[in-house]
């Protein structure tokens, strides 16, 4: 689309928002940014948008606004469902999130990467290991900066990845990434989408729009990712830890390995992980399935993967204090993530959970926990159902924290040498915090109180 002299309204002024009105500016589109919250825009914000000529409007959020609107774009936080939207519409107004944006103003190829679980995880790695092209690799999306400044900025021999949610997917229509990901789909974000088949109908759009030439890295093992190869234009890789490939990666005696028309390549030994779990097997399974169909030497590759030691808030190591080690796990949102990361470890842990409530299944969480947990700390919105979901499976030690500084307080009394103090939330951090990554640096704060 040409954005000139084209009327643009940007909704949502969160990172993605903020970014795509950027963007227009300066693609020279008549450009709004709206949002219905008053404070949602700082002044500072205010002033550079204004400066680039994007008309911000805060407060409000009614029909009279899409006069004369040539496309609403949808930041990734809002429901195509709302009213405003709603009536958009049906005026005929095209509406799309700022992926599709991003898409239309990038210059260079594009790798995407979903899933429910180890987004993040993947689209750093993947970044790493592709860099060993020698080539500009420009990371956003569900991750760091807004995927459309990334997109602008990177040069035609560039490369971008993107970490792409089913909240950025939804409201596609052209997006194509020469390689994508899909890890996995477990519950979560039901609120959303309602149900299992909407929700995973959303990550599948990352390859709805691929051709014969690109490629579709699936993982063979989850049975919803696996049910999506018949929908799949593209070559198809498969990565599997319970078995062999002809095409992609897999995980045999301790060995992660490449495939090729049914050749196979070691590319590095789990013993060498820095990253622990089996859920990062699989992650790691998923770059190398892509970047060797891309053409990246095994051997550097595996190289690269040896000295990764992970992303900020994934069962992130923060100290060890009186022969306790304690973790940073914030990024777990949903129940699947945590049970992920109370599997990464053998020793006895005690979890600190809880947070704003998704309302998703509580019964294998908690069948975990009674298995892997000596001590479970409740806290935020979620911990009455959680508790009552605790008891129900027959877990006995569970405690109540007010605020985090108790939570955390609560872990070292708990804990003795030898023990794992946990932060896996299973939960959304918005009952307290205002993003998971605020929900970590506090709680690195706290336990940092502790070594004081």
């Amino acid at each position: 689309m040409d954005y000139k002299g084209k009327k643009i309204i940007v909704l949502g002024a969160g990172t993605s928002g903020v970014g795509a009105a950027r963007v227009l500016a300066r693609l020279g589109a008549e450009t709004v940014l709206a949002d219905r919250n008053e404070a949602a825009v700082s002044d500072a914000e205010r002033d550079e948008l204004t400066g680039l000529g994007v008309t911000v409007i805060t407060g409000r959020q009614d029909e009279s606004m899409l006069a004369g609107v040539d496309r609403v774009i949808v930041s990734p936080g809002i429901p195509l469902t709302v009213p405003f939207l709603e009536a958009a519409c049906e005026k005929g107004i095209e509406v799309v999130g700022e992926v599709e944006l991003a898409y239309e103003v990038c210059k260079a190829p594009v790798l995407a990467v979903t899933g429910t679980n180890g987004k993040t995880t993947v689209t750093t790695l993947l970044a790493k290991v592709m860099a060993l092209m020698g080539k500009q690799i420009s990371v956003g999306g569900n991750i760091g900066d807004s995927l459309s400044e990334q997109a602008l900025a990177a040069p035609a021999d560039g490369i971008v990845v993107a970490e792409v949610s089913s909240y950025q997917l939804e409201s596609v229509k052209t997006f194509r990434p020469i390689g994508a990901i899909v890890l996995n789909v477990t519950p979560d974000h039901l609120q959303r989408h309602k149900t299992m088949e909407a929700y995973a109908a959303a990550k599948a759009n990352i390859f709805r729009c691929q051709e014969a030439g690109d490629f579709t890295v699936l993982n063979v093992d989850d049975p919803i990712v696996k049910a999506m190869a018949p929908k799949v234009h593209a070559k198809i890789l498969c990565i599997s830890q319970q078995g062999t490939v002809t095409d992609g990666a897999y995980f045999s005696d301790g060995i992660c390995y490449a495939a090729k028309d049914g050749k196979a390549v070691p590319v590095v030994k789990a013993a060498d992980l820095l990253i622990p779990g089996q859920h990062n097997i699989e992650n790691v399974l998923a770059v190398i399935a892509l970047a060797y169909a891309l053409g990246v030497d095994p051997v550097a590759m595996g190289e690269a993967i040896r000295h990764f030691g992970g992303v900020e808030h994934r069962i992130e190591k923060t100290a060890v204090i009186d022969g306790v080690t304690y973790y940073n796990d914030s990024k777990a949102t949903n129940t699947d993530s945590a049970i992920k990361a109370l599997e990464a470890f053998t020793a006895p842990i005690v979890l600190l959970a809880g947070g704003h409530d998704k309302m998703t299944p509580l019964a294998d969480f908690m069948a975990e926990v009674k298995k892997t947990v000596k001590d479970l700390v409740l806290m935020g919105e979620a911990a009455d159902r959680f508790e009552a979901a605790a008891r129900d499976a027959g877990i006995t030690a569970i405690h109540r924290a007010n605020s985090m500084e108790e939570a955390v307080r609560m872990g070292q009394q708990l804990a003795k040498p030898g023990d794992i103090v946990l932060l896996s939330p299973a939960c959304s951090s918005f009952d307290w915090y205002s993003c998971f990554e605020e929900r970590g640096d506090d709680f690195k704060a706290k336990v940092r109180k502790l070594m004081k």
